[in-house]
């Protein structure tokens, strides 16, 4: 449900910014923006901003797929919190990451920072139902993350930052 929830606040931002009620550039967040400026709100905000159709297209389905399957295991609450959790702190690795890049100006924004999170707990809940069986179902998300974290414009740091936050704190749901 809350999976739901989130795909229509996304939308609502994305058609807020297509009839220019709200500015991407306001949103989006760079480590000079959040941390020199001071502009904190950044890191939330620029997850739920999108700068075209085919940006909000991918990550809504992949958020209703992934999201509606770690909702289903985890429940409502665990999600939204391995969600915004992935969100905040992998976005605040990433900027810290592309600072010592000395990157501290290039600009990111949507949600599939916090989807990769989601996409890090389902990846520990097939290996810890399946083990090592469940790699082979793993094989077409990996290559496709990995492919699409290369391409021009992609924020890869920022997708395996919140995948790493996200299994961590998945992990840490299944152990405790």
């Amino acid at each position: 449900m809350f999976t739901y929830i989130l795909v229509i606040i996304n939308v609502i931002v994305f058609i807020l910014i297509k009839t220019n009620k709200l500015d991407s550039e306001d949103l989006a967040s760079s480590y000079h923006m959040v941390f020199n400026r001071k502009q904190y709100y950044r890191i939330i905000t620029s997850a739920f901003a999108h700068e075209d159709i085919l940006h909000i297209f991918f990550n809504m389905v992949s958020l209703i797929n992934i999201g509606s399957f770690v909702e289903d295991v985890f429940g409502s609450v665990r999600m939204l919190i391995i969600y915004f959790v992935s969100m905040i702190l992998g976005k605040i690795l990433a900027l810290l990451i592309r600072h010592n890049n000395r990157d501290d100006y290039t600009m990111s924004l949507g949600a599939s920072g916090a989807i990769c999170g989601i996409l890090g707990t389902y990846f520990l809940v097939v290996l810890y139902i399946y083990g090592f069986n469940g790699i082979y179902s793993l094989l077409r998300p990996i290559s496709s993350l990995l492919i699409m974290s290369m391409l021009p414009g992609i924020d890869g740091t920022s997708h395996f930052s919140c995948m790493a936050v996200g299994m961590a704190i998945s992990y840490l749901m299944i152990m405790f």
